[in-house]
């Protein structure tokens, strides 16, 4: 199924061959979670966009115009998810005059690290997002990505270098403010 292009692939699956669009869905996977992450700067919420456009994008496939087009079609589903996302999670903002537990308070370096991840480009987030959180190896993150191994692990390095800078950037102007 890997051999075969998109158009094949999406007609296969018109055709009920469901194998067909779990091949679509690993050609993507990465593109469709940059997106949402790049959108929606949390780990979870990404992944669950994510199979909400997949989902979508399977029950909607006879509607997709232009077979060709299919990327920019799925990549659109999940953008306008994780916007949808957004503007429901400021509706659903908590009203401060309730006082919540801090029982289960997040550490500040947790939030600290995830908003320096957010903060770099997508060239370097993927592989790291791919590579630590979802527990990848790097010739898994090298194919979802289509890079060769050596391409992942320069990015990987490169990002975590980023990822100390921004920290320690953040950490000097904490220390100023103090």
């Amino acid at each position: 199924m890997k051999d075969m292009t998109d158009v094949d692939l999406i007609q296969a699956t018109i055709e009920g061959k469901r194998d067909a669009y779990a091949a679509l869905v690993d050609r993507y996977a990465a593109d469709i979670f940059a997106t949402s992450m790049s959108i929606i700067a949390n780990v979870d919420d990404a992944r669950d966009i994510s199979q909400e456009a997949f989902l979508r994008g399977f029950i909607k496939i006879g509607q997709l115009r232009s077979v060709d087009k299919f990327r920019p079609w799925i990549i659109g589903i999940a953008r306008n998810l994780a916007l949808d996302h957004l503007r429901q999670k400021k509706k659903r903002e908590i009203d401060p005059r309730i006082t919540i537990s801090t029982e289960y308070e997040v550490p500040d370096d947790y939030l600290d690290i995830h908003e320096a991840i957010a903060r770099l480009s997508e060239k370097y987030r993927l592989p790291l997002l791919l590579y630590y959180f979802d527990g990848r190896s790097s010739d898994s993150v090298a194919e979802a990505l289509d890079l060769s191994r050596d391409g992942v692990l320069t990015r990987l390095s490169r990002g975590r270098r980023e990822l100390r800078r921004i920290l320690a950037f953040q950490e000097n102007k904490d220390e100023r403010k103090m």
